[in-house]
């Protein structure tokens, strides 16, 4: 796994209505899980790019649904690390997994998906990507500034 520092950057995100009024919350992500974090955990994602967060948002949908695109200043540390993809060499095994499908393997197979066991096991509060349509998390460590 690589550890590095991120920003301060200008971080992205669709909101929906019903999170308005608690937008930072992670509350969202905690009623039915995420990539990096179980169901009851809440969790932030954050896209480095504002299209990659308007495309997480609207996901399958051929339609786009009500939101509202926000930015947020952040500064994290020690974040994963994920840019340069998945390096046999310096991450463990598991972590190849990251990107798995975790919505068919909780949803429709009801298997704990391995991004959420890496979620637990790592010592560290987010993860973040590339932003080339992959979410980053952000939990707790926003800086308003």
């Amino acid at each position: 796994m690589i550890l590095t520092e991120l920003g301060p950057v200008t971080a992205y995100r669709m909101h929906t209505p019903r999170w308005a009024t608690a937008p930072t919350s992670g509350a969202g992500a905690a009623a039915h899980g995420g990539r990096a974090n179980r169901p009851g955990v809440a969790a932030l994602y954050l896209a480095l790019e504002a299209e990659t967060a308007v495309r997480e948002y609207q996901q399958l949908s051929p339609l786009m649904p009500p939101g509202t695109l926000v930015s947020y200043t952040v500064r994290l540390a020690p974040v994963v690390d994920f840019r340069a993809g998945y390096d046999s060499s310096r991450w463990s095994d598991l972590w190849e997994e990251f990107h798995c499908d975790w919505r068919e393997l909780w949803f429709n197979q009801r298997v704990e998906p391995p991004s959420w066991v890496l979620a637990d096991e790592t010592p560290v509060r987010v993860e973040a990507c590339n932003g080339r349509h992959k979410p980053c998390r952000l939990q707790r460590a926003v800086d308003r500034g």
